[in-house]
């Protein structure tokens, strides 16, 4: 299965942290940002990278945490 590194970012911009994780293809990748996102409380929204290709980014919905 591919890897793919999810950075958490605050409002900022910031990433204090990545993870990398396998998934088995970008649409689960995103699915599984959704979840990263939920963990990192202080993040505005989760970039998700495969290599050097960004796959997307999954942003926080007004009123969630």
């Amino acid at each position: 299965m591919p890897l793919f590194t999810f950075y958490p970012c605050r409002p900022d911009g910031s990433s204090p942290a990545f993870e990398t994780i396998e998934c088995a293809d970008d649409a689960a990748a995103l699915v599984r940002a959704r979840r990263v996102l939920e963990e990192h409380l202080s993040a505005a929204e989760v970039v998700v990278w495969r290599g050097e290709r960004q796959i997307g980014a999954v942003a926080r919905v007004a009123g969630d945490v």
